[in-house]
């Protein structure tokens, strides 16, 4: 079922390599609602770990923690009362690039890599929950912000929401036990490839 079908009022924009899913941008919730995390923190973590190992093969335990705190990040703006918002889009990704990239610089680090895989680590988050299934208005990620106030989704729903009603036990124990077998099962493999790809070469930093 497409998520148009699922969606009512979501706007369908044909792009090159794929489809969007396009919602316009809401400024308030229905009373009661939350959005829903999509992934989980730990697949956020196991994504931007397994990005840094990819970007840079020689990057040590330091970028590779830093890398996947990163990527959990953008999921901070939850203490705020909102979710995928401005923490959800690309400037998000320029900044923390650039900020790596002067941290990097002050402790004579190559500020290239850093940034690449700071930036690329932050990214993965947006990635992940553009897959993700979103049941919640608006649909998607404020990926263009602050150019735009859309909100895009793929309609894939590759991984599955994480509730936070935990007032509710069957969906907050069980439907995210579920969610987070699945995130497993498709990140872990990647995590693995790219862990190996770094146990060939010597860790410098």
């Amino acid at each position: 079922m497409s998520g148009a079908g699922r969606n009512p009022g979501r706007c369908i924009t044909h792009r090159a390599g794929g489809t969007l899913h396009r919602a316009p941008a809401m400024l308030h919730q229905a009373p009661g609602t939350e959005h829903p995390l999509m992934p989980s923190p730990i697949g956020h973590g196991l994504a931007g770990v397994s990005v840094a190992w990819l970007a840079t093969p020689r990057a040590g335990r330091s970028l590779a923690i830093a890398c996947a705190l990163l990527a959990a990040s953008p999921d901070i703006d939850v203490l705020f009362g909102s979710h995928r918002g401005p923490t959800h889009s690309l400037a998000a990704v320029v900044l923390v690039s650039a900020a790596a990239a002067m941290f990097a610089t002050a402790r004579k680090l190559p500020a290239a890599r850093v940034a690449a895989a700071c930036g690329l680590a932050y990214a993965s988050h947006l990635v992940l929950d553009w897959l993700g299934k979103d049941s919640a208005t608006p649909y998607g990620i404020m990926a263009l912000w602050p150019f735009s106030l859309q909100h895009f989704s793929s309609g894939a729903d590759l991984f599955l929401e994480i509730s936070r009603r935990y007032w509710n036990r069957d969906e907050f124990i069980l439907g995210n036990l579920r969610s987070l077998i699945l995130e497993l099962a498709l990140l872990l493999p990647i995590a693995a490839l790219a862990y190996f790809r770094k146990i060939r070469r010597n860790s410098v930093f």
